[in-house]
This record gives C-alpha cells, sequence and structure tokens, in this order.
C-alpha cells in the first residue's frame, strides 16, 4: 500500500485548496460594498467554483464512491447524506452564479448583494460542513475497507474523469 497514494488522500489535498478558496470567497462576499476591490478576486472564485471545482465532486461520485457499494449501501447512511449535500451544493451554485455575474456586470444592487452574501454563505458552511464529515468520517471508513488494488482503481479512475473534465472544458 506505501507505493501508491490512497485516493482519500488525494481528495483531502483537494479539500484542502477548497478550504483556502472558501476563505477567500467568505472574505470577498463580506466586502461586496467595494466592487471594484473585490471583482477580480470574486470573478476567479466563481469560475472555480462554475467548472474546476465539480470535478472534485466528479471524482468522488463517479470512482470512490461506487466502491462503497462492496460494504455499505448507497441509499442509507453517511454515503447518502454526502450525495445529498452534493445536490444542495449544486443547487445553491446555480443560485450564486448569475447573481455574482450580474454583480461583475456593474449590477450591485441590495437585492444582487443580498442574492450573493445569503446563497455564497449557505454554499461555505455547508461545503465546510461537508468536507469535515468526508474527511473526519467516510474517508476513513473507505480507507478500513478499500483493498489496495481497489484504491488502485480508484487512483485511475480519478485520472479518467480529470482527462474527461479537461474535454469538458
Amino acid at each position: 500500500m506505501d507505493n501508491i497514494t490512497r485516493p482519500t488522500e488525494i481528495l483531502k489535498a483537494e479539500h484542502q485548496a477548497v478550504l483556502g478558496k472558501l476563505d477567500a470567497l467568505e472574505g470577498a462576499i463580506n466586502d461586496l460594498e467595494h466592487r471594484e476591490k473585490v471583482s477580480p478576486g470574486l470573478k476567479e472564485l466563481a469560475a472555480f467554483f462554475d467548472t474546476e471545482f465539480w470535478v472534485h465532486f466528479d471524482k468522488e461520485e463517479q470512482a470512490l464512491f461506487p466502491e462503497f457499494d462492496n460494504f455499505m449501501p448507497r441509499g442509507a447512511g453517511p454515503l447518502a447524506a454526502m450525495i445529498d449535500e452534493h445536490e444542495v451544493l449544486r443547487n445553491t451554485n446555480a443560485v450564486i452564479q448569475p447573481a455574482v455575474a450580474r454583480y461583475l456586470s456593474h449590477d450591485d444592487s441590495a437585492e444582487t448583494r443580498q442574492v450573493i452574501v445569503e446563497n455564497g454563505m449557505h454554499f461555505i458552511e455547508t461545503l465546510r460542513a461537508h468536507i469535515s464529515k468526508e474527511d473526519g468520517l467516510l474517508f476513513s471508513m473507505a480507507e478500513m475497507h478499500l483493498n489496495q488494488s481497489q484504491n488502485e482503481k480508484v487512483v485511475k479512475l480519478f485520472a479518467e474523469v480529470e482527462k474527461a473534465a479537461g474535454n469538458r472544458t
């Protein structure tokens, strides 16, 4: 096992990068009244959370989570909760993205900022808690149950997911 990186280690490293992006997003959301100052960073963060970020969920859903079928029912328990939270985050992002686009196009009305603040903070809080649960519980379960060949399979699938995502963008 020592000669291969566990898929959970890859995902945990991605989580650390995402947590940094969430901190930056929270800072931008808390400073929306200074549109000229926050716009460049907010534009970059919105682009990340509109495209690259979802590759992480694809890796989990298409590569790692199917391996849980051997020891945990998909429709119940922590895995089901994580999949449900993925959907909540997708839906919340779908509300945030158009509001950020309006804001970046010089519509910094109170209504636009309110949509960004309320949904952005919901997204941030939900994703932070989600990452904590995955790192603290779900990935520990995977590390206990997945053998070396399963880990190798998942890591290979990660590469395929990343390649497919690169072809979409």
